[in-house]
């Protein structure tokens, strides 16, 4: 079996896991959740989702990691990532020109050693390097958060020590160089390369290349760091990491993940699929993701604005009023008066509307949703009302 060949059977096992143990226990784990999407539903009432919340596809539920503290998978020659349980990076090294590419470096509770004084990071690269020694390094920032960049002055700080000669470029955009320059932690280092809006290319043999695209979709300049699959006989999948829009096998978290820009949080995922790749790190959770996976989250996006502009059209003031909407105009009314009591209500109206149509179709579909629901149905209302 060639290189190629190997590196995709890789990928297949990594996508592969547990496949007949999913099979095993679809229904069974099917059949609860259905069971308790239907009380969930039968019993929703205001302000509230399913309780208890619904469970966890078994697929989904975290996995034990090697005493190492992270999975370091090899994706396709050259290529591995990362995952700590709670981040996920990549790792590219390019023996022939011994350069070593760093996709992320995360900053937290799960990768990081010794009071915070070290991150797990650095012990998978000295792994992917296996006792060579890099010439250059390019730690790439996918956007400007330092839960995924605030690790890089500690592997810079490992590399140097190891290889004191190693020359070092940190590349990102003008939005995150600023975020680093304003942070007083000092926990990431500056940019060093600048990505401009139109994007950069970091190419290192000819078979292998980083494509650093200004996309979006969380913050205002978040990079799709994509590495090109290779085309020809046996050839090397594509890979794509995208940070904190698409929580495989989940729903995202809070108000679409905190993202800047939520209408840009949905349409990102079109430009991400319009590239070709089949391996998916997204920067979070436990496994790596597929490209069913991101249409699965861009039709989760496309309902939830749907299911947005349904409840602001069905909250009509009949059932604002019905709802004890007119306390705040009652002098009787511990109310009365208060008009972020009324705008609370109204709000709370729009995601009981909103969060009941999207638990009924996602319930059972992504791992979480019924958690976070209402933040999520917050932020598309308020997207819609603000921004139309």
């Amino acid at each position: 079996m060639g290189a190629g060949a190997a590196a995709v059977a890789v990928v297949t096992a990594v996508f592969a896991w547990g496949a007949g143990t999913v099979a095993a226990t679809t229904d069974r784990n099917g059949s609860a959740c259905a069971t308790a999407l239907a009380t969930c539903l039968n019993e929703f009432s205001s302000g509230t989702t399913c309780t208890p919340s619904l469970p966890v596809p078994i697929r989904e539920l975290s996995r034990t990691l090697p005493e190492s503290g992270y999975n370091l998978t090899l994706l396709r020659p050259g290529v591995f990532s990362y995952l700590d349980g709670v981040y996920t990076s990549l790792l590219v090294w390019e023996p022939k020109g011994r350069q070593l590419v760093v996709v992320d470096a995360a900053d937290s509770p799960a990768s990081n050693t010794d009071g915070g004084a070290g991150t797990l990071l650095n012990a998978a690269v000295d792994e992917v390097l296996d006792g060579a020694t890099p010439r250059k390094v390019h730690i790439l920032y996918s956007h400007a958060h330092l839960d995924h960049i605030g690790a890089s002055h500690r592997v810079v700080e490992h590399l140097r020590a190891a290889h004191p000669a190693v020359r070092v470029a940190i590349w990102g955009t003008d939005e995150a160089d600023e975020m680093v320059q304003r942070s007083s932690t000092r926990r990431a280092l500056r940019v060093t390369r600048r990505v401009p809006r139109s994007g950069a290319r970091l190419s290192l043999t000819r078979g292998l290349r980083v494509d650093l695209h200004v996309v979006g979709g969380h913050t205002a300049t978040d990079l799709a760091i994509h590495i090109p699959p290779t085309k020809r006989a046996g050839g090397a999948p594509g890979v794509l990491h995208h940070a904190d829009v698409v929580f495989p096998g989940w729903s995202p978290p809070y108000t679409l993940a905190f993202t800047e820009d939520v209408g840009r949080f949905r349409d990102v995922h079109t430009q991400l699929l319009e590239l070709d790749w089949e391996v998916f790190s997204g920067g979070h959770l436990t496994r790596l993701g597929t490209r069913a996976d991101v249409a699965a989250s861009r039709r989760y996006a496309t309902d939830l604005f749907e299911a947005a502009a349904l409840a602001i059209a069905t909250v009509d003031n009949k059932a604002f009023l019905e709802a004890g909407g007119g306390a705040v105009a009652d002098p009787q009314s511990p109310l009365f008066g208060n008009t972020w009591a009324n705008w609370d209500l109204l709000r709370q109206l729009q995601q009981d509307v909103c969060a009941q149509a999207m638990v009924a179709k996602w319930g059972c579909v992504l791992a979480g949703m019924d958690v976070m629901i209402r933040p999520n149905c917050f932020a598309a209302i308020i997207h819609l009302l603000v921004e139309g």
